[in-house]
């Protein structure tokens, strides 16, 4: 080891594995967890600081070694280590400035060099007070950040930069809405109002995994918003829209909100283009529990409903709420992942629609503005067939977030279960409008509002798009209605699949259905569809 490190770590008395854990908790906070690029470089220099290999960082080394650079890196060329190198040393003062103040080692980056300094870090004597006591963040390890860059003004004139810069204020305040994604305030992205630096860049500086850019242009007759999302990494941009409304200084406002719920709909939500961007890009054949948070977890079992994902997502929610007993979102949704494991006769805990209850309530009473606690709320009075405190609980969270998309798809399956069938396909069609990422059971939703009315057909149509191969209820909807249909070969083959994946599911039927569903009228008519194939008299 250099002499000039030994001497560091004996001035400050710090051991390799003290120095090693520090990295690990600066890594695990708030300004480096938003931030792959620079937790990757301060990792890599510290790591080969402890190593003895100071003389190979150089910019060349730390750009193919740590940030993914082609051997063909030109360090004259290209400055992108100088500049992260810059970002590194402003994020570290910022973390020791904030969380980072009663740490007992301060890790630096001197200006000049890029081999790390390590000190005994003396914080200020602070008053031993309980208002002093900050408690860090136990769950934030993977949380999706955004940021709303200002929208660049294209019109003639200035006379409309009230209505561009609107725009920004607007987007942070709904976005800030959806508790599964950490929004970056706007007056923070406001610097970068008439930059021109990289998008890369820009969002390496605000931490933040996605940044949603516009412009405001208009004609004589119309006003023209072009709006997209980038995502920041490669400094891709995934998703655009154009937005034409007729030009009316008297309605500028309305126009403004309409643009940005129109946003928010398609990007925002729980099964909205944001997580579903997210999970895809991330998504790999052979998942472990640390490749994605708690929340991931939950999204990736709702658009599959597979054992696997189910035992995973259990394990993830459990240990998320173990370590924060007051994550609100993560107990509400181990509420309804228990309540979902009820239904399907997945291994679940003792008293599943109890606890559940009891763990919804809690959240909601931790966060009162829990859209997905009061969601769940719902769900176990479905359960515990009190439809009308279920509907209440429905109409409240969609209450509280009115722009959701995903909400209402949500809130309309919920109403099909409930037998509000009527309200149910009013909200599932408006959700599916507007944004397509949904989970196979917004199509359940829609084939009981179907086969009750005995439309069989469109019932039918629904439950082709069900697509959950571990779910008893995707051969029995396909059988139903294509019994109903007078597809006896066609429905016959369905039962098979379903006496030979799911036979406990077809020896008690009628008690499995009975778990979700408070129609018992239609209860009867599904296990109709099934005793015209089999025969038998379901139960």
């Amino acid at each position: 080891m250099p002499s000039k490190l030994k001497e560091n770590i004996k001035l400050s008395e710090c051991t390799e594995n003290e120095i090693l854990t520090q990295l690990e908790r600066i890594l695990a906070s708030a300004f480096f967890s938003r931030s792959t690029v620079l937790s990757k470089f301060l990792k890599f220099i510290v790591e080969e600081t402890l190593a003895s290999r100071t003389e190979e960082l150089k910019e060349y080394t730390i750009a193919v070694s740590a940030l993914g650079k082609s051997t063909d890196f030109n360090p004259q060329i290209d400055a992108i280590v100088r500049i992260h190198a810059g970002r590194l040393r402003r994020l570290l003062k910022e973390y020791y400035a904030s969380s980072g103040k009663t740490d007992a080692i301060k890790i630096e980056l001197v200006s000049g060099t890029y081999v790390p300094v390590f000190r005994n870090h003396l914080p200020s004597k602070q008053k031993d007070t309980a208002a002093n006591i900050v408690q860090p963040v136990s769950y934030s390890r993977t949380k999706l950040t955004l940021a709303v860059l200002p929208f660049r003004n294209l019109c003639p004139t200035n006379e409309y930069q009230f209505f561009v810069d609107g725009f920004g204020e607007e987007m942070t305040r709904i976005f800030s809405k959806f508790q599964s994604i950490d929004v970056i305030a706007h007056h923070s992205a406001r610097k970068y109002a008439s930059a021109l630096e990289d998008i890369r860049m820009i969002g390496a500086d605000l931490g933040v995994h996605y940044l949603i850019s516009g412009s405001v242009k208009r004609t004589s007759e119309e006003i023209i918003v072009n709006v997209c999302l980038i995502e920041v990494l490669k400094g891709r941009q995934v998703w655009s829209q154009t937005y034409n409304h007729a030009l009316n200084i008297d309605n500028l406002m309305d126009i403004q909100n309409k643009i940005t719920e129109s946003v928010y709909s398609v990007l925002g939500g729980y099964y909205g283009f944001l997580i579903h961007q997210n999970y895809s890009t991330r998504r790999t054949s052979n998942l472990t529990l640390d490749s994605f948070d708690a929340a991931l977890w939950n999204y990736y079992f709702h658009m599959n409903y597979s054992k696997d994902a189910y035992i995973k997502t259990r394990q993830a929610l459990e240990h998320a709420v173990a370590n924060d007993p007051e994550y609100a979102l993560g107990l509400a949704m181990l509420s309804g992942l228990y309540l979902d494991a009820y239904s399907l006769g997945y291994p679940t805990i003792e008293d599943p629609v109890g606890e559940a209850y009891r763990i919804a309530k809690k959240a909601i009473k931790i966060d009162p503005q829990c859209q997905h606690a009061h969601q769940e709320y719902a769900w176990a009075n479905v359960h515990m067939k009190r439809k009308s405190e279920a509907i209440k609980s429905m109409e409240q969270c969609l209450a509280l977030n009115p722009s959701s998309v995903s909400s209402k798809g949500t809130v309309g399956f919920g109403m099909a279960c409930a037998g509000e069938y009527k309200r149910a396909h009013e909200l599932l069609t408006q959700s599916l409008d507007l944004n397509p990422h949904c989970p196979w059971w917004f199509y359940f939703g829609f084939f009981l509002v179907h086969y009750q009315n005995k439309e069989y057909s469109m019932a039918l149509q629904y439950a082709n798009k069900i697509e959950a191969s571990d779910v008893f209820l995707n051969p029995l909807t396909k059988a139903a209605a294509k019994a109903q249909l007078g597809l006896t070969s066609e429905a016959l083959e369905e039962i098979h699949i379903l006496k030979e994946k799911h036979p406990m599911v077809m020896d008690n039927l009628k008690m499995y259905l009975n778990t979700f569903l408070l129609d018992s009228s239609l209860i009867d008519e599904i296990i109709h569809g099934v005793n015209k194939i089999t025969g038998d008299v379901a139960t």
